[in-house]
């Protein structure tokens, strides 16, 4: 099994939000379960994650992952495809360089499954507008969302913005561009930022 990656990517499977709930390491066969409430209500039970796919990763109880599911020959849910830590901190954010998995609010998680949820379903300006309109002093909402829409979909994803949500998503990224993010990620809000732009001349010559 691939070993998981720190970044997510675009998915055309739906992806989940949970913790890892407990993991045994057993010499030959070492295995663990991913605690997630809307897959527990559809299955009554943790999700399985296998040794394989911890493998390679910087795994801890208690921290957040990021997963796809597949079920076994028995119905039962099992994790694919896992990031650990798969959100996106701001980089003022003192939490980053805290050890030990790091805990969030109810109320980031909630915004965290939301956005999930909107990308879940394709929505990709509703995930874009609602990314822009959190706030939080350490979670990076635009990068959780650019991050698993691609900067390849940035004009198709802009197009889905009324006039109001298009502002509020250019203010939002104009602000994090003067904040002290990795080349990489200057270079992505640059192109969403042009998109954005494309959009609003587009429409001016209507």
């Amino acid at each position: 099994a691939a070993v998981p990656s720190t970044r997510p990517g675009p998915s055309e499977e739906k992806r989940y939000l949970g913790t890892l709930k407990s993991f045994s390491q057993e010499a030959v066969a070492g295995y663990g379960f991913i605690q997630c409430d809307e897959l527990f209500l559809l299955y009554n039970r943790d999700t399985f994650v296998d040794r394989a796919v911890l493998e390679g990763s910087t795994w801890r109880v208690g921290v957040l992952v990021e997963f796809s599911v597949s079920l076994n020959l028995k119905g039962q849910p099992q994790a694919r495809d896992v990031v650990w830590e798969p959100v996106a901190m701001l980089p003022s954010s003192a939490l980053a360089a805290q050890p030990g998995p790091r805990a969030f609010s109810a109320e980031v998680m909630k915004h965290l499954k939301e956005l999930i949820g909107w990308l879940n379903e394709k929505a990709k300006a509703s995930a874009l507008f609602r990314a822009a309109d959190f706030r939080d002093k350490d979670i990076d909402y635009m990068f959780f969302v650019l991050d698993r829409l691609g900067d390849d979909v940035a004009m198709d994803a802009v197009a889905g913005l009324s006039d109001t949500q298009r502002q509020v998503v250019l203010q939002r990224i104009a602000e994090m561009l003067n904040e002290r993010y990795a080349d990489e990620r200057c270079k992505s809000l640059t192109q969403w930022l042009k998109a954005l732009d494309c959009a609003t001349l587009n429409d001016t010559g209507r």
